[in-house]
C-alpha cells in the first residue's frame, strides 16, 4: 500500500481505490453513492463512489447526476467513520449520518459487502494511512 494521504484530498481518493482493490467480486451488490461533507477545512466537498459487484469501481471529487443515495456528513462525523471510531451503521441509526434517496441500497443490499471481512481490513488500513 502506498503512503498516506489526508482525508478528502485527491490522493485519498486514490488510496480507498487502491485500499480495496482486493474486494472479491459479489454480484449485485450495487450501489452509487454522492457523499456531501460539511464543515470539512476546504469548506463544503463532495464526492462520489460506484460501487459495482461488491467492488469499488469509482471514488473522485465531484458528484454524479442520478445516485442511488446522497449521504450528508459533517466533517467531524466523517472523521470518525474512517478512523474507525464510529460504524457506519451507528452514524445512521444516530442521526450523524443522513441518507437520501434509496437509502434501503446502501443499508440493506450491501450488507454482503459492509458485513464481510475484507470490508473491515479495508477500514484499518484506509484509517491507518489518513491524515485528519
Amino acid at each position: 500500500m502506498a503512503g498516506r494521504a489526508r482525508f478528502l484530498s485527491d490522493e485519498w481518493f486514490g488510496l480507498n481505490l487502491e485500499t480495496a482493490s482486493g474486494w472479491p467480486e459479489r454480484p449485485g451488490v450495487n450501489c452509487s453513492v454522492n457523499f456531501e461533507v460539511t464543515g470539512a477545512p476546504e469548506g463544503k466537498v463532495r464526492y462520489y463512489a460506484v460501487i459495482s459487484d461488491g467492488r469499488l469501481a469509482e471514488m473522485a471529487m465531484g458528484k454524479l447526476a442520478e445516485p442511488d443515495v446522497s449521504i450528508i456528513y459533517k466533517y467531524a462525523d466523517a472523521c470518525a467513520e474512517v478512523s474507525g471510531s464510529q460504524h457506519p451503521d451507528l452514524a445512521y441509526m444516530s442521526g450523524r449520518m443522513k441518507l437520501e434517496g434509496d437509502y434501503g441500497r446502501w443499508v440493506f443490499g450491501l450488507r454482503p459487502l459492509l458485513d464481510s471481512a475484507e470490508y473491515d481490513t479495508f477500514r484499518s488500513a484506509l484509517a491507518e494511512h489518513t491524515d485528519f
